[in-house]
């Protein structure tokens, strides 16, 4: 089954709008917040990426350790600007990605409603953790490590797209892969953008 941004790029191709499928960005790597790409973005959100990863149960030298390529990418990117568009589908819901959203700085600028996702997290994670459950990650070597690991990519870029776009990330919710209604969202948050 193709991934669900798919369709949303082509409605919104459709729609007339400037977006276009994700691709690697120098400052998304496999090293996550320990990049060297990344080390001059704020402070505050290397150190609470850094929170974020050790709360998930991730292991600082392994991922240190890891190459830089086979980075997170981004579903979808807006041309004109750059803004990163990720439609979430029911494995961006888990109790691993309500912690990182439990976790952002209180000042983070983001493109997405905090409380809806955490509501939408609440209802969903069952079935979220249910999803590549027995998988593992290698910086997160446990049962589910991929369910954190990708709750940790979900904030890498929700923390470090500001400092490196200039436009905070635009989520996209669906976990019950229903795209009614995403598009319209997405043309209303790219008006301001341009």
């Amino acid at each position: 089954m193709p991934g669900l941004h798919l369709v949303v790029l082509e409605a919104a191709l459709a729609r007339g709008l400037p977006v276009e499928l994700g691709r690697p960005l120098p400052w998304l790597s496999g090293r996550g917040h320990l990049a060297e790409e990344v080390s001059n973005a704020p402070a505050g959100v290397l150190t609470a990426l850094g929170d974020i990863h050790a709360r998930l149960g991730g292991s600082a030298d392994v991922l240190a350790a890891k190459r830089a390529s086979n980075p997170p990418t981004p579903d979808l990117i807006h041309g004109p600007s750059g803004c990163i568009i990720e439609v979430d589908e029911v494995q961006h819901f888990t109790t691993a990605r309500l912690a990182t959203l439990d976790a952002y700085p209180t000042d983070a600028p983001l493109g997405f409603d905090l409380d809806e996702y955490r509501q939408l997290a609440t209802t969903w994670r069952a079935k979220g953790d249910a999803a590549f459950a027995h998988k593992t990650a290698a910086d997160f070597a446990f049962a589910g490590g991929r369910q954190a690991q990708r709750a940790y990519n979900d904030a890498l870029r929700d923390l470090l797209a500001p400092a490196f776009t200039g436009h905070p990330v635009i989520r996209l919710p669906a976990p019950s892969r229903s795209i009614e209604g995403l598009v319209d969202r997405l043309e209303l948050v790219l008006n301001p953008i341009g």
